[in-house]
């Protein structure tokens, strides 16, 4: 398993989605992939909000218009903490 995996098993857990398939989980990752430069510019436009669920709400954006499904945020959120930890 390489770090990238790693950090995206380590991120499900912590978003409480353990229960996914492995075609859902590969299809979250997918668009974690796809939202993931969004995610992290909407961390530069409002450092000061704590996830990316209140940085999409502060900027007017549904999740979708990102490639979310809005069960992702939290994912989101939780992969870029791991990532950041590698």
């Amino acid at each position: 398993m390489n770090a990238y995996e790693q950090a995206a098993r380590s991120a499900l857990a912590a978003a409480g989605l353990t229960h996914l398939t492995h075609a859902q989980f590969l299809a979250l990752l997918d668009r974690a992939e796809e939202a993931t430069p969004h995610a992290q510019n909407l961390q530069r436009r409002y450092p000061g909000l704590a996830s990316t669920r209140d940085r999409l709400q502060a900027a007017d954006i549904d999740p979708a218009r990102i490639g979310l499904h809005d069960d992702d945020v939290e994912f989101i959120d939780a992969l870029l903490q791991e990532l950041a930890r590698k």
